[in-house]
């Protein structure tokens, strides 16, 4: 039986090999830390920040 992440990351085609690489491997680290910071998660200060690059996070502005 296949995983969470496996089930959801494994078909990810992103254009380019190295994006479904790091989108695996993203989503796998995501399914095994659940309810964990990111940074306990990703314990090296490379992968924390590619990590944030490459997860979507919505933008809030204070002023309209």
């Amino acid at each position: 039986m296949l995983s969470w992440w496996e089930k959801n990351f494994a078909s990810c085609e992103l254009g380019d090999e190295r994006l479904n690489n790091r989108a695996y491997a993203i989503g796998k680290a995501l399914s095994q830390g659940f309810g964990k910071a990111l940074s306990e998660i990703f314990t090296s200060t490379n992968e924390l920040k590619r990590a944030y690059e490459f997860l979507p996070t919505a933008k809030q502005s204070l002023t309209e």
